[in-house]
């Protein structure tokens, strides 16, 4: 193990806007400048948690800096044009988080080396600093991503989402698991790696999708982290540590307690959420909790009908 010395973040997320191709399912949003407002929420949380400010990666800047206007300059996010090298399917689900591969290229070259990326997605808010341990970890193996293997296999069958692993990776794999694509930790010596072998079996996954039961970014990153993985690879699990909370309002597969506790929170079927925080003062943790209870007791009424109605 290193030394005590605290680890510095470099806290980047996706902004990519394309109105002709196919959107999130989880954004209900008819506003395309959805994303945006998500990202100033999320920065503000990371500025009150005492992290640094939040690396917009975007291809649409100007409309980006247009939103943050009114945002005092120290206090901005800081914008990056994305340099786009992917073709990617205009039909494909989740069709921009699939340029997060861009954007890990391009921000390894501005990372420090002894600084970990931090890549996020934009509907998510931190509640407070990342455990230094748990970073120190992270810089020695050289990565923390967020194992949600037992959310993914439940959901869509074991032997479903390992064949599709499996075909993108063009082998059998070891102990194959499904990482969440709403966090990740890298050093740039392991994104060194990471990205090539990612672009690698991003062809087999445009080539095979229709074949595939599972699209977006976290099919191909999955199968490139598993590759690593069995080639000796150390991958440390952040949510362990509660790094990320990854929670559906009204869902019970963990006591919403534990998501309290969690420094980053994801909310994917909340992102109106964050757009209405994006406009309020500051960020206040304890406002922002208040209305996840909110939604989440009204998700378990709305589940809890459809149940009745069902019998």
């Amino acid at each position: 193990m290193e030394d005590g010395k605290t680890v510095d973040v470099f806290p980047c997320a996706l902004v990519f806007i394309d109105v002709q191709a196919a959107g999130s399912p989880n954004l209900k949003s008819k506003n395309p400048l959805s994303y945006v407002r998500q990202a100033i929420c999320l920065n503000k949380s990371l500025l009150h948690a005492g992290l640094p400010r939040l690396n917009i990666f975007t291809n649409v800047s100007a409309a980006v800096l247009s939103q943050l206007s009114d945002t005092p300059a120290p206090e901005r996010p800081i914008v990056h044009r994305l340099d786009t090298m992917m073709e990617v399917p205009k039909r494909a689900r989740f069709y921009a988080a699939h340029f997060k591969l861009d954007l890990l290229a391009q921000a390894t070259e501005l990372l420090e080396i002894n600084s970990l990326l931090l890549l996020l997605d934009t509907d998510m808010v931190a509640f407070r600093k990342l455990d230094d341990n748990m970073l120190r970890r992270c810089r020695t193996a050289g990565v923390g991503v967020f194992d949600i293997s037992d959310q993914v296999f439940p959901a869509y069958g074991s032997e479903r989402v390992i064949g599709d692993l499996e075909t993108v990776a063009g082998r059998q794999l070891a102990n194959p698991r499904w990482y969440g694509g709403e966090f990740l930790l890298a050093t740039k010596d392991f994104l060194h790696r990471l990205v090539p072998r990612a672009r690698q079996l991003y062809e087999t996954y445009v080539r095979e999708i229709g074949h595939l039961d599972h699209q977006g970014d976290e099919i191909f990153i999955s199968a490139a982290l598993n590759t690593l993985a069995d080639e000796g690879q150390h991958i440390v699990e952040v949510g362990a540590y509660q790094a990320v909370g990854r929670h559906w309002s009204g869902n019970t597969h963990r006591d919403l307690r534990w998501f309290r506790g969690c420094c980053f929170l994801h909310l994917s079927g909340a992102k109106t959420l964050f757009e209405t925080e994006s406009r309020l003062p500051g960020f206040d943790r304890r406002r922002f909790w208040r209305k996840v209870v909110t939604a989440h007791l009204i998700g378990r009424l709305h589940f809890a009908a459809k149940h009745y109605l069902k019998r």
